[in-house]
């Protein structure tokens, strides 16, 4: 199965993740790069404005997720909102999304509102999620990430009567 991990990271945590994650799967790895400058304390403030607002930006990619089984996609939460970059993602390509799980990092509130965002926008069921805080970036996370990664090939086999090959 071939499995895309994408993600949108500001400071790099979402990064971080999604190196981690596209190594367990043994999957590709994209970035989606915003091509609204998103640096600084003004970048900060706009893009928490621009989250609250449902905005969407310009965005660049270099892999397209109709090439893919499956896609997981990570971003962060900006103000308990998802980003420009992750919405913009999903509106471009969410007749290309086969299946998809969603990852996020968060300073608080609004990680579980990423999933109703995917799945309003794609109309599709997001087979998996998995929201990790500041709190846990400083702490041991790995057992965390093992079990999203778990609960994908379990989903997947189970449900998406698929080898258990991820």
């Amino acid at each position: 199965m071939k499995t895309l991990v994408v993600f949108y990271s500001r400071s790099g945590n979402t990064k971080k993740i999604a190196e981690i994650l596209a190594k367990k799967l043994g999957a590709d790895i994209d970035e989606i790069i915003d091509l609204t400058d998103r640096s600084g304390i003004k970048g900060w403030l706009l893009g928490g404005r621009d989250a609250m607002k449902q905005s969407l930006t310009e965005i660049s990619v270099q892999k397209n997720p109709k090439n893919y089984d499956l896609v997981v996609i990570g971003t962060p939460v900006w103000v308990g909102a998802s980003t420009p970059a992750f919405r913009t993602y999903l509106t471009q390509f969410k007749k290309d999304l086969k299946k998809a799980a969603i990852f996020v990092t968060s300073g608080g509130d609004g990680p579980e509102k990423t999933v109703t965002v995917f799945e309003n926008i794609t109309g599709q069921n997001c087979l998996a999620f998995f929201g990790l805080t500041t709190s846990d970036l400083h702490q041991n996370y790995d057992s965390k990430i093992d079990e999203f990664v778990k609960k994908i090939k379990y989903i997947l086999v189970k449900y998406c009567c698929l080898s258990n090959k991820v």
